[in-house]
This record gives C-alpha cells, sequence and structure tokens, in this order.
C-alpha cells in the first residue's frame, strides 16, 4: 500500500521539521507515556517520537488492520505531545510542541494532547488552560487516551525536554519567549526570594526555610510564594526583578522561559542534583550565568510522604550560604546574616516530626562530581559553587 500523502504539507524553520499525517492513527502503548502515532501504513511517524532523560521512547509497527479506532477526528489538528497535570512536566513537556504554531499557514481546528488516564480534560481555570491561555492559544484542546483515528494530524519535532533538550530548541524558545515576555513586568519587587514555605513542608524542600527568608527579607527582598499567584503574576514578578534567588524548583523552570540575561539568579540547592536540567535550560534560554549554590550539611528524609521525591529535607549551612551570597551581590550587608543554634536545629524538627506524623532520619548528601571551580565563568557556563 502507497502512503496517501496530506494535500496540505505544513512548513516549518529549517532543521526543525513538521510532518504532516493524513489518516494518522493514535494507539495507546503498554509503555507508560509512549503513544505510538502511525501515518496510514502503520509506521511509525518519527517526529512523534518522545526523548526524556536521555531515552528515545520507541514505539513499535502498528498492523491498521488489526486495530480499530474508538473515534475519528475529522479537520486538521496539532499534535502536542503528553498532557501532566504537574506543573513543572507540564511546561517542560506540555509545552514543547507548540512552537509549530508559528509556522502553520492553514487554519487548524485543534489541539491533541495524549494521556494514560481516561477522562483527562483541559478544564477552563486550570493552571495548564491558564498557561496556554496567556500563550495567545485559543484553540479547542482535545487529550486523548483512547485509539483515535486523524485526518490530518500535524506532527512538529519535540523543541524542550528533559535531558539532552532542556536548552530548547531555536523556535521553541523564541516561541515561548515572544509571548510570555508580553505580559507587563510587575515593579516594586525588585528583589525576589521564590518560597516553598506555602506547602508546609508536605513536599519537600528546605529544612527551617523561614530562616532563610528572614535573611533575605533583611536584605531587601520579597518573599513570593509562586502558587498563590496566577500564571501571569508569576511571569510579571520575574521580569520585574533584578535579582532572584530560590530553591531548585518548577518555579525556576518558568523563570528560565522569560529570564533575561540581565538578572541575576541564584539557585540554592535543595537536592544535590537539584540543577541537572535547570542548568541547561536557563542557560539556554536566557544566555545568563546562574549561580548554583550547594551548602547542604544535611538531608533529613521522612518516611510517609505519597511521592518518593517528597520525603527529603536539605538543612543548609546558613553560615555558609551568606558569604558566598555577598560575595556574588545577592546581598548586602552580613552582619544582619543570622544563622541558627543547634538547639533551635533540633527544636524545629521536633515540631515537623509532630506536623508530618513521621520521624525525620538524617543521611549525607550524596553529590556527583562538582564541575571545575573558577572565580568566574566562561560565557554562558553557570558557576557552581559548594558552600
Amino acid at each position: 500500500m502507497l502512503t496517501d500523502p496530506d494535500p496540505h504539507p505544513a512548513r516549518a524553520p529549517a532543521g526543525e521539521p513538521l510532518t504532516c499525517v493524513h489518516r494518522a492513527l493514535i494507539v495507546p502503548s503498554a509503555r507508560k507515556r509512549a503513544f505510538a502515532i502511525t501515518d496510514i501504513n502503520g509506521a511509525p511517524v518519527i517526529d512523534a517520537t518522545t526523548f526524556r532523560m536521555g531515552t528515545v521512547l520507541e514505539v513499535p509497527f502498528v498492523d491498521r488492520s488489526r486495530v480499530h479506532p474508538a473515534r475519528t477526528l475529522k479537520g486538521r489538528y496539532l499534535y502536542a505531545g503528553d498532557f501532566w497535570a504537574h506543573f513543572g512536566h507540564f511546561l517542560f513537556e506540555s509545552l514543547a510542541r507548540l512552537w509549530a504554531l508559528d509556522h502553520i499557514s492553514e487554519p487548524l481546528d485543534g489541539i491533541i494532547y495524549l494521556s494514560h488516564h481516561p477522562g483527562s480534560a483541559l478544564h477552563p481555570g486550570t493552571l495548564q488552560a491558564n498557561i496556554l491561555q496567556a500563550l495567545g492559544i485559543d484553540l479547542p484542546v482535545h487529550v486523548l487516551s483512547e485509539v483515535t483515528e486523524v485526518e490530518h494530524l500535524v506532527v512538529p519535532r519535540q523543541g524542550l525536554g528533559l535531558g539532552s533538550l532542556a536548552a530548547g530548541t531555536p523556535s521553541c524558545r523564541r516561541f515561548l519567549q515572544e509571548r510570555l515576555r508580553k505580559i507587563p513586568p510587575r515593579r516594586g519587587a525588585e528583589r525576589l526570594y521564590l518560597s516553598r514555605a506555602g506547602y508546609q513542608n508536605r513536599r519537600g524542600g528546605i529544612l527551617a526555610e523561614h530562616l532563610l527568608e528572614a535573611n533575605l527579607q533583611a536584605q531587601g527582598y520579597t518573599v513570593f510564594s509562586p502558587e498563590k499567584h496566577s500564571f501571569e503574576d508569576q511571569i510579571a514578578a520575574y521580569l520585574g526583578a533584578e535579582k532572584i534567588i530560590g530553591p531548585d524548583s518548577s518555579a525556576l523552570h518558568l523563570f528560565g522561559f522569560v529570564g533575561r540575561a540581565d538578572q541575576d539568579l541564584a539557585i540554592v540547592l535543595r537536592r544535590t542534583a537539584g540543577a541537572v536540567d535547570m542548568l541547561p535550560q536557563i542557560t539556554g534560554f536566557t544566555g545568563a550565568k546562574p549561580l548554583v549554590i550547594d551548602c547542604i550539611q544535611a538531608i533529613w528524609s521522612r518516611s510517609n510522604a505519597r511521592i518518593a521525591t517528597w520525603n527529603h529535607f536539605a538543612e543548609l549551612d546558613m553560615e555558609a550560604l551568606g558569604p558566598v551570597l555577598q560575595g556574588k551581590g545577592f546581598i548586602d550587608d552580613l552582619s544582619l546574616w543570622r544563622g541558627a543554634t543547634h538547639r533551635q536545629m533540633k527544636m524545629i524538627r521536633a515540631h515537623m516530626e509532630q506536623q508530618l506524623g513521621s520521624v525525620l532520619t538524617q543521611s549525607k548528601p550524596v553529590r556527583a562530581a562538582p564541575p571545575p571551580l573558577t572565580t568566574e565563568s566562561e560565557p554562558g557556563i553557570p558557576e557552581h559553587v559548594t558552600a
């Protein structure tokens, strides 16, 4: 059987292809988040391949004579990849193919996301819906979890993702920056600390983060809890800031999309590998030099978190952190910087154990081999400091 070509091929910039598939078939795979997108012959559409953490999620050839679609969508749709409920993954993976919207001249009938959770949908007022609205996207969104045939499916290559795609492709970076930087900046908070304290220790973080907040407030920083603000307000705050300090978190991934080279960013690690994807993304998007500070002196773990990555809390060496921030121009008056006594930290841990209903156990941070340290980073290369 010969492939039935699409009479209206899409166009894309050189090196970042778009594939337009006539009578595309979407088939769920036994492997999580590895849907097969096939052409009329059952061959996998290569540009629909998902890259994640150095792995290509390969899908098999599909015998279309044995697979019967549960539904058929008439019209022309953009394939947008996986639909994630998690904020950070939605930013990093669910926006990764939308760059194609700047390169498709023919009208589209909607956008297609895929999910292994039946019943998933984009609901108005949700964070995902607000993100797409901020990007100026008003097309109908379909979240599919069953075998579906699509009359015309435009498939862009993935432009962003965990691992080797963390820095994004040029078209993906341009798409996100140009659209999100249109949001007016918020003035009056030129120094921001991005806090996780609002999670009340439910999702891991920094032990006794309120002490770090108090130290930074004494240096003129505004404590900003991103989860308490709308998506557009978060971007407005980041665009209006001159200096930003924060633990490795999804909030810094969002800053990476809109940050500029003239802004100063310090990442205070709460996980020893917390900057693995953050550094290439922020550097690739902004061209800036994020300062990464590793002053973790102990990791405290609980045993009853619903998700394993929420188990861990970093105890920071506050006396080492202050001088590093001052030396790099993030704070002014070191005499205002305060640490905590052993007795205070013991009381804080006891309170947390009561709050969490779990005993905290201590372990030493396990670090990968650090990069060579220099006084000044080379252009475009993040600086990594172990305090």
